[in-house]
């Protein structure tokens, strides 16, 4: 009878229990990740308390420089303080949006002054004095000496093209003499002393040099401003905007 006897155990395959745990495992992380969220679209929104703002500030600014114009003239200063062809160095210290007067936007532009904290030095002549007077209560403005063009210059100099002299997007940091040389050596210029020696007494070159250059990039000075509420306002009625003359070296010793 044995051998007619029907076996208890069932037939069955040989399954490790290791690659369940695996498979399991791999669920369990699928499910873990969250799937990636879709990017919503940027829109233009802004509060109208803000547009108000900006408008109240930006007509301000318009009534002010109509009412410069009016008093003073072009030439606000004495004929003593302003030479013509003399070295300039314009610093936008103020505006990060410039809203919704287009006029001093454009002006901004023209001087190199697209960027909020952004520096650019200027050949002074009649059109650029009246530009800086557009834009007066955005910019702070005088006469360099050779130390801070020189640390402009060694740091915080950008050009416009590359070695080969092509343009390109994005800037270019001046790393070596052999970038002046290749670029400027048509003009005599073989390295950053001379760029330096061409520009402090804004030589024969100087537009050449300017247009290869693009403005600096700077920072806030150190220990923040005197009067942070009143930068807009002229120096001479305790703010920190407009002309400054041979002072402007102090602000830089901070900002450089």
């Amino acid at each position: 009878m044995e051998k007619y006897a029907i076996p208890n155990k069932l037939p069955s395959e040989e399954v490790s229990v290791l690659t369940h745990r695996k498979g399991r495992l791999k669920q369990l992380a699928k499910r873990a990740e969250s799937a990636p969220r879709p990017k919503k679209k940027q829109t233009s929104f802004r509060k109208v308390t803000t547009v108000v703002a900006h408008s109240r500030v930006a007509e301000r600014d318009a009534k002010r420089i109509k009412r410069n114009f009016l008093k003073k003239g072009v030439l606000p200063w004495t004929e003593e303080k302003l030479k013509d062809n003399q070295l300039v160095l314009a610093f936008r210290h103020r505006g990060i949006k410039v809203v919704p007067n287009k006029d001093v936007m454009k002006t901004l532009v023209r001087l190199g002054l697209q960027f909020h904290r952004s520096a650019t030095l200027l050949r002074l002549t009649p059109e650029v004095t009246a530009q800086l007077k557009i834009v007066e209560p955005f910019v702070i403005w005088g006469y360099p000496n050779i130390s801070v063009v020189q640390e402009l210059l060694f740091k915080y100099v950008r050009l416009r093209c590359d070695q080969t002299g092509v343009e390109s997007k994005k800037p270019v940091p001046l790393t070596s003499n052999k970038q002046v040389e290749d670029l400027f050596g048509s003009l005599g210029l073989l390295c950053v002393d001379d760029l330096v020696h061409e520009i402090i007494n804004v030589g024969p070159h100087f537009d050449a040099i300017r247009e290869k250059l693009r403005s600096f990039l700077l920072k806030d000075p150190v220990g923040g401003w005197k009067n942070p509420k009143h930068k807009g306002k002229l120096r001479s009625i305790g703010g920190e905007a407009g002309f400054r003359g041979d002072d402007i070296n102090l602000l830089f010793r901070r900002l450089l």
